[in-house]
């Protein structure tokens, strides 16, 4: 196995470097400045590259050592202006509003955005300057997915060894938020992996080693478990439809036994976590908790805040414009006025579009990601057969589902794996090396 990583090592170029880095720093999030008035930044750990990335990539297109992203998606530069247009308009809206503008709408919500364009760009930059598209999408697949298999199979283990371990193990104390510090974050991870794993079946290339896919399916059981993301249940089911919909007996065959082995463990795990509670693990008590029928469930609190954001966020909505909504920002002054305190952000993608962004910016965005779709749709299946593009369609599909009840947008694999996907042609096997 060594042996085969170095021979893979001694072909890489700089765009393969940036490749396996980046499929692995997206899935860890930090959060940075949080206080009592500030909600704190929660950056991806590779927003910390993107500078460095940036001077070097600027750097290689002045010595003409690459060349700008080409993109297979129709007027990109225009639909990016477009969304950075709408944010801008946002902004300036929130301060007319409000007077002033936020922490949370400059840096969070604005400034963040800028460094969505910047993965997509990234990922275009890439496809269109390495050597061979495929063997980069293929390395870009399998580093992702066996990173996040080791993360959650890490956590899984770390339940057990918790007895015997002579020093306290972080991980269970939040073990299925991952390194993502967000459980449906992580579950996006999963959504993302457990697509590139159905299509694993269909293309050997996509995932590389095959042992992967046994070890994702036999630590499946105890994440679905205590994970605890019911609209990832939702999105797992269909994605369970989708693996057995071709050649269904032998691929159940091939599942069957890892996924039986996964029940066994999550089996096993509950009788752990009944009176430790894994460290106090709060997901651990989310899933005692709901076994057991109790309202002191912190999810039943969860959805009373997500019913009152609901509630909140549609009066904002008609309190302005709605072409143009209320702005960047508006949402926390609101709550305040009207209930006295903060409650909690609005995390619905659709949502927040719709009230700080107006029907004109949520049409935009919309717009932006159905052509993206027909984009991927074209090379997945009219133009070539790239098991890649197909699955990032499914992706996408999966996103825009999950995006209604949860807040998404900001997830920097989606834009960078799109980045990839769109950029130039699958069928073009000519590309600049750096």
């Amino acid at each position: 196995m060594l042996k085969n990583i170095k021979l893979h090592i001694k072909k890489f170029v700089t765009t393969h470097y940036i490749v396996v880095t980046l499929a692995i720093a997206l899935q860890i999030q930090i959060t940075l400045f949080a206080n009592d008035d500030y909600l704190g930044l929660r950056i991806s750990l590779a927003d910390i590259l993107i500078p460095f990335l940036g001077v070097f990539i600027v750097h290689s297109l002045i010595t003409k050592k690459s060349t700008w992203p080409k993109f297979i998606l129709p007027f990109t530069l225009i639909w990016l202006t477009a969304m950075a247009a709408v944010m801008s308009a946002a902004l300036i809206n929130g301060y007319i509003v409000n007077k002033e503008i936020s922490s949370w709408a400059l840096i969070n919500k604005y400034s963040g955005f800028w460094l969505l364009i910047s993965y997509f760009l990234l990922g275009g930059w890439i496809i269109t300057n390495t050597k061979d598209m495929r063997y980069t999408l293929s390395l870009f697949t399998s580093i992702f997915t066996t990173f996040f298999v080791i993360t959650i199979t890490l956590s899984a283990a770390m339940v057990f060894l918790q007895y015997i371990a002579p020093f306290k193990l972080w991980l269970p104390n939040y073990p299925w938020d991952g390194f993502m510090a967000n459980r449906n974050a992580f579950m996006i991870l999963f959504i993302m992996s457990f697509i590139f794993i159905i299509w694993g079946y269909a293309d050997k290339t996509i995932i590389k080693p095959p042992w992967i896919k046994e070890l994702f399916f036999i630590a499946t059981p105890i994440f679905f478990i205590f994970n605890d993301s019911r609209t990832g249940w939702i999105a797992s089911a269909i994605l369970v439809f989708i693996l057995f919909a071709k050649e269904p007996i032998k691929r159940a065959k091939l599942v069957a036994p890892a996924l039986l082995l996964g029940c066994l463990i999550a089996y096993s795990s509950y009788y752990v976590t009944k009176h430790n509670n894994v460290l106090y693990a709060k997901q651990a008590q989310h899933f005692l908790a709901m076994i057991n029928n109790s309202k002191d469930d912190m999810d039943y609190f969860g959805d009373q805040k997500r019913y009152l954001a609901v509630e909140d966020g549609i009066e904002l909505y008609q309190k302005y414009n709605p072409l143009v909504g209320a702005g960047l920002g508006s949402y926390k002054p609101f709550q305040i006025e009207k209930r006295g305190e903060f409650i909690d952000v609005m995390d619905f993608t659709a949502l927040w579009l719709l009230v700080e962004t107006g029907a004109v910016g949520i049409s935009v965005f919309i717009a932006f990601f159905i052509t993206c779709a027909w984009c991927l749709y074209k090379q997945g299946y009219a133009i070539s057969s790239s098991p890649y593009h197909r699955a990032m369609l499914i992706f996408l599909i999966m996103f825009a589902a999950m995006s209604i009840l949860h807040e998404l947008m900001y997830i920097r694999i989606l834009w960078f794996s799109i980045g990839l996907a769109l950029a130039h042609s699958y069928s073009d096997s000519t590309k600049r090396m750096l």
